[in-house]
């Protein structure tokens, strides 16, 4: 009888083989020449039997086992090294008892097809479940150092094991890490550039090899370098040290989801939009030519207009537009005078104003005495004159009279008609001196917040032959503008005054045609009349 020797290690287990695969053949051999066994072929291979039909050598070895006629036995070193799992198993115990197998040969015993099958199969099941209480030991171990925080496979680049089970920073690749986040966060770099610019900065992997830019999209996508370790699609906590803070990591994740959705990039010119041309009535579109002067010009979208050919300088655009607080100028000694005059007619020409300011003097007095009161009530305590409980009563009841009057001055402005008051007027005078003071602050500020001055007083301007040449005021502005271009202040009454010996202002501001003015708290003024 002609025996054949297999040998098998692991190759998913290479530090820990009782034998290597020399080894094993070696020592079969040894026995082998002991026992007087005839070796014929020598099969090796380094798989795993976790799983069946997984070994090429295996299943040559038993077809040859099968096909031939001669008799034929196993050497091995132990039955586990022929399967570990029961479909394999399952294979030899068969041929066994078939006598396709006349004999297998361990390193401590024989086993021929005349023996109990039930040794054989106790030993098969042995090391099949070997292999599942390994698997769930390892999955256990795993699970046990994610949650404390420690990574349990090969360290990532930037990192070493350190072979007590951690990982530590590599100090030659970190600096590259670190440097390639950074580049990345701004934006301005591809997966490619970086990979080629850290390539020509010394980055090379562990065999001395460049990282291409789909070990740079991986890096930049692991969390890990961050401090969070994601195993399975779940996240931990890791108590490594970190390369990048998790802000660092958080902008380049925005930057990559960006870059996946491109968008096409339009230049911000801040005019355009506000300016039309005065010949066709199409936009005035801008364009930046090499890379630092801006031009504003005509669409000419009905393909008829000259000015297309003519280009407006940003600086000449910002004198243009500069121009527009001009057309709501009003002289300044005019506006105090109707300032003082509006003062005046308050007080003197509204009744209900009065009455109302009388009422609530009266109030306030009367507040103010009971609270005096109630100081020297406290002083007549101190020194003794009342015992306490007669302070306690008398003091509840000023404290009665306090709140009433305070109930009833609260209530009193509550339903006091809508007035005009000094505030108001002084808001309004403002409104009217704003110009000037917008003027001076556009020539100081962004082109942003240039933009946002003009939109807030434009629909629009029309622009011919450079020059400003119509302007559409938004509201109240319009009624400011068309004050100042008719050189007529009257222009800003909504109707003729019942007095016209008094002033426009009054008649602008009469009490009982007027509203709240709270909504002009964040504006100079607004639509003022009902």
């Amino acid at each position: 009888m002609k025996y054949i020797l297999y040998a098998r290690k692991s190759s998913e287990d290479k530090s820990k083989q009782i034998l290597s695969l020399e080894s094993q053949v070696t020592e079969m051999k040894k026995l082998a020449m002991s026992l007087g066994l005839d070796i014929e072929m020598v099969y090796t291979e380094s798989k795993s039997a976790k799983l069946p039909n997984n070994r090429p050598i295996f299943l040559e070895m038993l077809k040859v086992i099968e096909n031939n006629s001669e008799d034929y036995g196993i050497i091995c070193w132990k039955i586990d090294r022929l399967s570990r799992n029961p479909i394999d198993s399952g294979k030899i115990q068969w041929l066994l008892q078939q006598g396709k197998i006349k004999a297998i040969q361990t390193s401590d015993r024989q086993y021929l097809p005349s023996d109990n099958v039930l040794l054989l199969n106790i030993e098969g099941s042995m090391a099949n479940q070997y292999i599942l209480d390994l698997s769930k030991n390892v999955k256990r171990g795993i699970q046990t150092k994610l949650e404390k925080g420690v990574w349990p496979n090969y360290a990532p680049i930037g990192y070493l094991n350190d072979g007590k089970g951690g990982i530590v920073v590599d100090r030659v690749r970190a600096r590259y890490i670190k440097k390639i986040f950074k580049l990345y966060s701004t934006g301005n770099y591809t997966m490619k550039e970086l990979a080629n610019l850290m390539y020509e900065s010394g980055f090379r992997s562990r065999t001395n090899l460049k990282y291409h830019k789909s070990k740079i999209y991986k890096l930049i996508g692991d969390s890990f370098y961050c401090g969070l370790m994601q195993f399975h699609g779940k996240e931990y906590e890791g108590k490594h040290e970190t390369l990048i803070s998790r802000k660092l990591f958080s902008d380049c994740q925005k930057v990559m989801e960006l870059k996946q959705h491109p968008k096409k990039k339009i230049e911000h010119f801040p005019f355009r939009g506000l300016m039309t041309c005065e010949k066709c009535g199409c936009l005035l579109t801008a364009t930046r030519k090499k890379n630092k002067y801006v031009y504003y010009y005509c669409t000419n979208g009905k393909g008829n207009c000259s000015e297309h050919n003519h280009y407006l300088k940003e600086e000449e655009v910002i004198k243009q537009m500069a121009k527009v607080f001009d057309y709501m100028k009003v002289d300044e000694d005019e506006i105090e005078m109707m300032h003082q005059n509006s003062l005046e007619l308050l007080v003197n020409n509204n009744p209900d104003r009065r009455e109302y300011l009388e009422a609530k003097r009266g109030l306030e007095n009367e507040l103010k005495r009971f609270k005096n009161r109630k100081d020297e009530l406290f002083n007549v305590l101190l020194d003794k004159s009342i015992s306490k409980e007669e302070f306690e009563t008398k003091e509840l009841v000023i404290k009665n009279e306090i709140n009433n009057f305070t109930k009833a001055l609260k209530k009193l402005e509550d339903e006091q008609e809508v007035v005009l008051t000094a505030e108001t007027l002084e808001l309004t005078k403002k409104f009217f001196l704003s110009p000037k003071l917008m003027k001076k602050s556009f020539f100081q500020v962004s082109l942003d917040d240039k933009r946002k001055m003009l939109s807030k007083i434009l629909w629009n301007s029309t622009i011919d032959n450079k020059k400003l040449a119509k302007i559409s005021f938004k509201e109240p502005f319009e009624t400011l503008a068309n004050c100042c271009v008719n050189d007529d202040i009257d222009n800003l009454r909504r109707d003729r005054d019942l007095n016209p010996g008094y002033h426009c202002w009054y008649t602008a501001f009469r009490v009982r045609r007027f509203r709240p003015l709270s909504h002009l708290s964040n504006r100079p003024c607004g639509r003022l009349f009902l």
